[in-house]
């Protein structure tokens, strides 16, 4: 196709999360493809890959996200209506006018505003949904003191959704997101300004043509692999003793990560634990406990640490008790031929099957957990044979970046009438 003038915006100009890597990774692509992409961020510092590539411009505001600004008041506003990102924006437009822009996240720093005024340039809009940030005020469909998947994100509940004091930290928090979120939708009317969608999974597809999209179209595209088809070799070990189990995620209740630290209080296996969140003093004192190093809490680490922390152990465990899009741990880890135990939801189960790729247990049920994760101790040559047919799985659904752009091109095109 021919090149094209493009904006992408992120809440994070690093990858913080899922949805960063992908917005980095694909602009930089994209740059490398002739397109002329702008790369347009809230919250630095800025990726060492990014600053380097050959992008039009990159522009990061190097503000505070909302809930790490200690000006709770600032937080708040900008959260609504972003002021810098708006200036700054028509600074830009003043220059340059975009083809097309794509967002991959603005709910927790750039805000929505910045869409209303793209939208206003007359420039066609596509969404990635990443999370649920469109369907729910707390963007995750989970209520975080019941810990357990909400219904209130339906139509015909506006008024429970108000009421039900569902956030993580208090219900004064869980108004100002409803309150931001009727703005969103009533006020900015965010629906009729996106012209397109980009879910992340077959499971997210569906959920936003039933509760999202109307007539916008939605386009079913995984998330990209930054990892070479040959990376990690062939599944070697069939063998992998001692077990040892994997967990790689945010520390925190609702990825269930003290329901796997309870488990492993009654199993004789090891635990490695990468990742941050406000439990990592709890999994901290599990391991003290525990001791002789069973559980190892490495915390926060890049993905060459992740790679090879995946090729020495048995399984991954993902035991989310909110309904996870499509985490990208589950299709690196099964490049580097280890299968994953999940939770039975969400896009968990589009990427993992039962007996074949994987195990599923029973969201939230620790018990179900402990038979899961024993299976694999009694028979640690089955991690071995889940862990092959994963990664044949994994290179048959192709989540090259070749490819992720190629249907990303083709979406441009059919958005743009091309």
């Amino acid at each position: 196709m021919k090149a094209l003038k493009i904006l992408v915006l992120s809440d994070y100009a690093f990858s913080k999360g899922g949805a960063e890597r992908v917005a980095i990774s694909s602009s930089m692509a994209l740059s490398g493809m002739g397109h002329e992409v702008v790369f347009f961020s809230a919250v630095g510092p800025v990726d060492n890959e990014l600053s380097r590539t050959d992008l039009k411009e990159l522009i990061c505001l190097n503000q505070e996200d909302i809930l790490d600004n200690p000006n709770k008041l600032a937080a708040m506003l900008s959260g609504i209506y972003n002021w810098k990102a708006i200036r700054r924006l028509k600074k830009l437009f003043s220059y340059w006018i975009p083809d097309i822009a794509h967002i991959h996240g603005v709910s927790k720093a750039l805000s929505w505003a910045p869409i209303n005024l793209i939208s206003s340039y007359g420039i066609p809009v596509v969404y990635t949904l990443h999370d649920y940030g469109l369907v729910c005020p707390n963007l995750g469909i989970y209520n975080f003191r019941t810990e357990k998947v909400c219904e209130y994100y339906k139509p015909g509940f506006k008024f429970k959704c108000m009421i039900e004091n569902c956030d993580k930290r208090s219900y004064a928090q869980k108004l100002w997101r409803w309150l931001r979120y009727c703005i969103v939708k009533k006020i900015y009317k965010i629906n009729k300004k996106i012209n397109g969608y980009i879910s992340v999974s077959k499971f997210m597809g569906e959920l936003a043509r039933k509760y999202l999209a109307e007539d916008k179209p939605v386009r079913d595209i995984y998330n990209p692999v930054e990892i070479n088809k040959n990376a990690g070799g062939k599944c070697k070990d069939i063998k992998k003793k001692p077990v040892n189990f994997l967990y790689v995620g945010r520390l925190s209740l609702e990825k269930g990560i003290d329901l796997l630290l309870k488990v492993m209080t009654r199993i004789d296996a090891g635990l490695t634990i990468i990742g941050d969140g406000e439990l990592i003093d709890m999994c901290r004192d599990y391991a003290g406990k525990t001791g002789k190093g069973k559980i190892k809490v490495l915390g926060y680490q890049g993905r060459e640490k992740i790679f090879i922390e995946m090729r020495k152990s048995s399984i991954l465990v993902l035991p989310s008790r909110c309904m996870e899009p499509a985490p990208l741990v589950l299709a690196e880890a099964a490049y580097n031929c280890v299968p994953s135990i999940v939770a039975d939801h969400g896009g968990l189960i589009e990427f993992v099957e039962d007996g074949i790729n994987g195990i599923h247990f029973e969201a939230g049920n620790e018990e179900s957990l402990k038979n899961s994760m024993e299976s694999i101790i009694k028979n640690p040559s089955l991690s071995g044979i889940l862990g092959k047919r994963a990664r044949e799985i994994i290179i048959e659904k192709d989540l090259s970046i070749d490819n992720h752009l190629n249907q990303v091109e083709k979406y441009y095109a059919d958005i743009l009438g091309m």
